[in-house]
Formats: structure tokens, sequence, C-alpha cells
């Protein structure tokens, strides 16, 4: 709407607020009239009490103009629904036949649904059958079959009371789609688990072999770890073994041990309960990592704390020599300052000296300032 017309509604309503609604026809009716505006039109007469209705609905059914023949037919009582339906029929417009099936009180279902078959719209072929009451969900669906848009037949099959979900589902297996495989697998109720999982499966598709795992109830969490461990892939297979209920840990685990990657066994041994924290350490170490070895003490619960800090002072880096000392429960903070001193890199913003001051748990900071304040109370009584 432009902003003239915004205008000229804020002026009318607040003349119609102060003077009501004989005045507000008297004085402006006729120049709405005269405007032929369907807009303003449409407006007067579904707001403006005692308004010409067959007047004003006049100008909006010369107009043409189908949003307001639609908005007319629905929201003013006394409209000529069938003359404004005639405009939206003869207009061929999915959309409107639509709204006006859904929204119109009176509306001729079967000639609406008419047009939207014939454009073969399956945007409004699958609104229709999903939203229109009377609707023949058969002709609406064969419609989406034919069109082989997978997109479409998920949409039909997951929220149309009465889909052929078997019809619907055949063309998403015979396209090979992991994608919509797995959509169809995940929430389509009636779906054929076994068969859409064995398409995911054949094309070995490790995102759909993992979320088809990870989501669908009755998957076959064996054949889809499978393809994961055959793939490789470190980072499905941590991920296969965080998330999926019922995963070989051992399995996916060996993976990352063969791969002989330290920040993928860093990451297997944080991320997954149940690991084997000795085993995936050893990778770490062996890599001579400063960062990964600090990494790995600071944050896997049953690391060897003294292995890993040997590999950062034979480093000789300062920076992880330092975070070592102050992070690390256990650290020989004496030895990591001198090794830190004999790097070349050494760096004076790194003081081991508070480091060194004797650290105290939370109960014996409490246990002090409580002491403290009994103090002095004594000393005040």
């Amino acid at each position: 709407m432009d902003n003239n017309l915004e205008e000229i509604l804020k002026k009318i309503r607040k003349y119609y607020e102060s003077y009501g609604a004989e005045k507000t026809i008297l004085n402006f009716e006729n120049d709405i009239l005269e405007s032929n505006s369907p807009y303003l039109s449409y407006w007067f007469a579904r707001d403006i009490k005692g308004a010409n209705i067959k007047a004003l609905e006049r100008v909006v059914l010369e107009s043409k103009n189908l949003e307001y023949c639609y908005k007319f037919a629905r929201d003013v009582e006394e409209s000529n629904e069938k003359e404004l339906e005639k405009i939206v029929l003869e207009s061929k417009d999915p959309k409107y036949c639509y709204y006006f099936a859904c929204d119109a009180g009176e509306s001729n279902i079967k000639a609406l649904e008419q047009v939207v078959l014939e454009s073969k719209n399956l945007e409004y072929c699958y609104k229709f059958a999903r939203d229109v009451e009377e609707s023949n969900i058969k002709a609406l669906e064969q419609v989406i079959i034919e069109s082989k848009n997978l997109e479409w037949c998920y949409m039909f099959a997951r929220h149309v009371k009465g889909a052929n979900i078997k019809a619907l589902e055949q063309v998403v297996l015979e396209s090979e789609a992991t994608k919509w495989c797995y959509n169809f697998a995940c929430y389509v109720k009636g779906a054929d688990i076994k068969s859409l999982e064995q398409v995911v499966l054949e094309r070995k598709n490790l995102e759909y072999c993992y979320k088809f795992a990870l989501d669908v109830e009755e998957s076959n969490i064996e054949a889809l770890e499978q393809v994961i461990i055959e793939s490789k892939n470190l980072e499905y297979c941590l991920n296969f073994a965080a998330l999926v209920k019922g995963a070989n840990i051992e399995a996916l685990e060996q993976v990352a041990l063969e791969s002989k990657d330290p920040e993928w066994c860093y990451r297997f041994a944080s991320d997954i309960k149940g690991s084997n924290i000795k085993a995936l350490e050893q990778v770490v170490l062996e890599s001579k990592d400063s960062f990964l070895c600090y990494e790995f003490a600071k944050y896997v619960k049953g690391a060897d704390i003294k292995a890993l800090e040997q590999v950062v002072l034979e480093s000789k880096d300062p920076e992880y020599c330092y975070n070592f000392a102050k992070y690390i429960e256990g650290a020989d903070i004496s030895a990591l300052e001198q090794a830190a001193l004999q790097s070349k890199k050494s760096n004076p913003s790194y003081d081991f000296k508070d480091l060194k001051t004797p650290k105290y748990s939370q109960e014996e900071i409490d246990i002090k300032d409580i002491k403290q304040l009994v103090k002095k109370i004594k000393k005040k009584s």
C-alpha cells in the first residue's frame, strides 16, 4: 500500500472515531467510490457500519484485483461471494483459488480445485489437499506423484491425512536420494524403514548414515556404523561414538588409533565416555605436540600427567610450560620454569613466581574468611 492510501485511512479512521459512521458515510463514501481503489472500497465496506456494500463491492469486482476479491468475500458479511469467486476462477490463479476454498464461506470447492489441478502447481496442490476439507486427495496427490518432486512427495506424505504413503514413498525410493530417504524414514508415519535405510547404506553417504542411526528408531545401527568405520572418516567416527545409542565405541576408536592422528585421539579421549585413555594418550605422547599434551592433561580425566609434562618440558616452549604449571594440578612448577628459561623464545611475560605461592582450596579460603570475621566480633566484645 502506498503512503497516500495509508494517510487517507489514518485520517478517515480518526474522523470515524470522533464523529461516527453516519457522518463518515455522508462525507467520504462517494469519494471512496470515485477513487476506484479496490483497497479503500474493501476497507470502507469492512469497517464502516452501514456502508453501501453493493456499490463498494462493484469497485472491487470491476478492478479484478484477486487479493481484494478474496478479502471482500472473506471479511465482508453481506458480500456476493459467487460474483467474487467468479473473478478468481476466471483468473486461473491457483493461489487465490486455494485461499478462496479455505476461507470464503460458500465457495465452490470443486471448481476452485479444478483450477489448482489444471495449474499443476505443486505447492497449492499440496496445500489444497492439506487444508481444504472436501478436497479430492487422490487427484491432487497424483499431480505430486507424477511430478516426481521429492520435497513435495515427502511433504504430502507427512502432512496430508489420507495420503497414499506407499505410492509417494516409491518415488523417493526410486530417486535413491539419501536426504529424502532419511526424511521419509524419520518423519512419515508408516514409512518402510528397511527399504529406505537400504538406499542410504548402498549410497554410503556418511552424513545420512550417521543421521539415520541417530534419529530413526528402528535403524540397523551395526550396518550404518560399518559404513562409517570403513570410510575411516574421523569426524563421523567421533560423532557416531558420542551420540548414537548402542555405538561400538571400541571399533570406532580403533579408526582414530590406526590413523595416528593426535588431535582426533585427544578428542576421542576427551569426548567419549569409556574410551581407551592410555592407548589414545600414547598417540598424543608420540606426536610430541606440546599443545595437545597440555590439553590432554587439562581435560582428560585419568591422564598420565607426568608423561605429558615430560613432552612439554622437552619442547621448552615457554607458553605451554607456563600454562602447564599454572593450570595442571600436580605439575612440577620448578622444572617447567627451568625449561621455559632455557628456551630461545623465553618471554618475560610468563612469570612463574606467582605460581609458587601456596594454593588454597575454596573450602580453605571460606574457613579463613569466617575465622577472621569471628576474631573481629571477639575484639568488639
